[in-house]
């Protein structure tokens, strides 16, 4: 059995959130609290995270999950480990073969081809695989099928724009299927009602029939007009939708965007007070306390060689603390920071003379390891710099063009900023500015560029490579024809 230290360090890494927490208090704590937690304290612990994990299958599985997790949660501790080790992936096997099975009621003959196949003969993992990426390929053939499907006796519009969406993505295609394929037949339908009328009136003229020939072309304009109502009722109820999707889509990366800037900023200040108590530690009343808490810290967020020194340290007695405080700590960052840079020189990818400038540092002494990964600077960095902004300029819009000259006809650290922020800011300006020159293509485009418009940062970078229909990408915008 491992001693009792290194027990704890070992549930700090594999345990639960509980189970971590109160297994680093243990080790910073006094030998009585570590021998509390591994009598009674982590077993507590183990036991709080259980319930956690049924509380959760509870809250985000299917019917199935949901019912029998209640059942574990209303039982013992036992009832729930139980679950956890056998009910839990039984009732999620249920509840996914259920989901398949609601699949295959409203999907095509792909889906439920190889929705019978995965349910008849697959496992439980061929059944969740089936619905993590499966199900949506097997949709994507039933779309082409409907699409080909849909184009027997279809009319001129209809047939170009399902033509150019089965030449596109499966995504083109679920477009065409969701919006335009109502638009094109609406305009043929429009188009060929209107000439029935013309030709009738073409008719009565030829048989000098004047009042037929009024009747005719009143008919033809007001089958026109109802037609564009019909048409802009619907692309106005299309971009209503398209727009409260995209704000929910926008708040919802706003937030997630919160949480990523506060978890930044927690590990920020943790990095800090990390390095403050390893500073405080100097001080050989503060070494061992210090040391263990630093040891923790690095134990979770240091290199390889780090984590090593960190796990022994805390496993260990206090001269091994106060050994990995005055030295260890040193050289297992000393060989992390090598590690990182001899892959920087074996990165393919990286800048040429950046990879040299990586040897040369490993073929030194540590200082220039160091500054290498602190700085970044090299010798050409600069005209590097310089060649990559004028890239950036030539393949960007106007306004990445713009604020990479401005980069340019600046200082180095114009330019780093450029090529650390800026050109991803300005890339988003000018899909903005895309977007909206969008709304002057047609009330179909409109439909599109104005929820893009509302949306998060990520949509407008998908739509300028598929989703926002433009000529001859999903299909021609619809012409109109008024009586003449």
């Amino acid at each position: 059995m491992l001693p009792d230290r290194a027990q704890a360090v070992s549930l700090l890494e594999t345990g639960g959130p509980g189970v971590a927490r109160a297994a680093e208090a243990a080790l910073l704590g006094s030998p009585a609290d570590l021998q509390a937690f591994l009598a009674t304290g982590r077993q507590q612990a183990q036991n709080d995270d259980e319930r956690v994990l049924v509380t959760q299958a509870l809250s985000s599985g299917g019917p199935i999950t949901k019912r029998t997790a209640q059942r574990a949660l209303s039982g013992t501790q036992d009832d729930i480990r139980e679950y956890l080790a056998n009910g839990l992936p039984l009732a999620r096997s249920a509840d996914d073969r259920i989901a398949v099975s609601q699949a295959m009621d409203t999907g095509g003959p792909t889906v439920n081809e190889r929705g019978t196949e995965v349910l008849d003969n697959g496992t439980p993992a061929d059944v969740r695989a089936f619905l993590e990426t499966g199900l949506q390929q097997a949709k994507d053939v039933d779309d082409r099928i409907s699409t080909l499907q849909a184009l027997a006796g279809a009319g001129p519009e209809f047939t170009a724009a399902a033509q150019t969406a089965l030449d596109g993505t499966p995504e083109d295609v679920r477009y065409f299927l969701s919006l335009w394929r109502q638009v094109a037949a609406n305009y043929d339908a429009e188009v060929t009602a209107v000439q029935e009328q013309l030709d009738a009136a073409k008719a009565a003229a030829a048989g000098n029939r004047p009042q037929d020939v009024k009747l005719a072309a009143d008919k033809a304009a007001q089958l026109a007009g109802d037609a564009r109502k019909a048409n802009a009722d619907r692309l106005a109820t299309q971009q209503a939708q398209n727009q409260q999707d995209g704000r929910a889509a926008s708040a919802a990366e706003a937030a997630a965007q919160q949480q990523a800037k506060e978890a930044a900023d927690r590990a920020a200040r943790a990095k800090s007070d990390n390095d403050k108590l390893l500073a405080d530690a100097a001080d050989p009343a503060l070494t061992v306390p210090n040391g263990r808490k630093a040891a923790v810290y690095l134990l979770r967020h240091g290199g390889a060689a780090v984590k090593n020194a960190a796990r022994a340290a805390l496993s260990g007695s206090d001269d091994d603390v106060v050994t990995f405080v005055h030295g260890g700590l040193a050289v297992a960052q000393e060989s992390d920071d090598r590690a990182a840079v001899s892959a920087i020189a074996a990165d393919p990818n990286a800048r040429p003379g950046l990879r040299q400038a990586a040897r040369d540092a490993l073929a030194g002494p540590y200082a220039g390891v160091a500054a290498l990964l602190r700085t970044g600077d090299y010798p050409g960095r600069d005209t590097d710099d310089r060649v990559e902004v004028n890239q950036v300029l030539a393949a960007g819009g106007p306004a990445t063009k713009s604020w990479a000259q401005k980069a340019l006809d600046g200082t180095v650290a114009d330019i780093r900023e450029f090529l650390a922020h800026g050109r991803y800011t300005a890339h988003l300006i000018d899909l903005d500015i895309y977007a909206t020159r969008t709304l002057g293509e047609g009330p179909e485009v409109q439909a599109v560029a104005q929820g893009v418009l509302d949306g998060p940062d990520s949509a407008r970078s998908s739509t300028s490579t598929s989703r926002c229909p433009r000529r001859g990408r999903v299909t021609r915008s619809p012409r109109r024809t008024s009586p003449r």
